[in-house]
């Protein structure tokens, strides 16, 4: 089933990706996959099973049996070691991109702030590599750095900041963490688009009407949070459309 989040952009069942079909273009939109994650915690003494690779494409197969598409964007960090593409993290990107290869006839990545290393597999690959990429009235970015945004802005696609809500029930004080999609009204008159993270480990940072709690320049500078809307993606059930984050401060808690 899909879900209207703004014109043209709909989340798909309970899976954080989007679909967009606006004109010609029809396409699946997913953020934060950061394959390698796993690689990066053994560093740290810390061993936890392998499954950012089989998540990120169970997500986009589950994705594909309720929308026909030919394109796949990814808006940053397909990948997470900052300093080097590690052994195990080369492998599932090696894999992830041959398995996006076969399933669509456009792959494109939108540089994130993970993404060191990632030209060179991309010109070996053949997949679109972009700082950030404009369709018509649409800007794609990780969202990770400062920008201005043109007059032909009226829509940002972005991730970087890994969205979930997290309610706390006023009587018995239990709080309900869920991975949204934000739509945020932004000062210049357009709007951005926040993507939850596709990894298996990336559960999410509470949204707030706080600028400060924002990891993104774009959000910290034109956000009008007290009038954002996040779309709770309830497991098994769907996407929820929640009131704005004004509406709701006093039941938000921040973890």
């Amino acid at each position: 089933m899909l879900y209207e989040i703004y014109d043209g952009i709909y989340g798909v069942d309970d899976l954080p990706i989007a679909y967009l079909s606006t004109g010609s273009l029809k396409s699946l939109v997913l953020a934060d996959i950061h394959l390698g994650f796993e690689e990066y915690m053994a560093t740290k003494g810390v061993y936890i099973p392998r499954m950012q690779l089989n998540k990120a494409i169970d997500i986009i197969e589950k994705a594909l049996n309720t929308v026909d598409v030919d394109t796949l964007i990814i808006v940053g960090d397909i990948k997470h070691l900052f300093d080097k593409l590690g052994r195990r993290e080369s492998k599932d990107l090696h894999e992830f991109i041959l398995y996006a290869k076969k399933r669509f006839n456009r792959v494109v990545l939108v540089r994130g702030n993970h993404d060191n290393f990632i030209y060179s597999l991309s010109q070996r690959y053949g997949i679109e590599f972009y700082e950030t990429m404009e369709i018509g009235n649409m800007l794609f970015v990780h969202g990770h750095k400062k920008m201005d945004l043109g007059d032909n802005t009226k829509l940002v696609i972005m991730g970087h900041e890994h969205p979930s809500i997290a309610l706390k029930d006023p009587v018995t004080e239990t709080v309900t963490k869920l991975p949204c999609f934000l739509r945020i009204p932004l000062q210049n008159g357009s709007t951005a688009i926040v993507l939850p993270a596709a990894g298996a480990y990336q559960t999410g940072t509470s949204v707030s009407t706080s600028p400060e709690s924002y990891l993104s320049p774009i959000i910290k500078r034109f956000g009008v949070l007290r009038d954002a809307k996040p779309f709770a993606i309830v497991e098994n059930e769907g996407l929820f459309e929640l009131p704005t984050l004004s509406a709701v401060e006093d039941l938000l808690a921040m973890f």
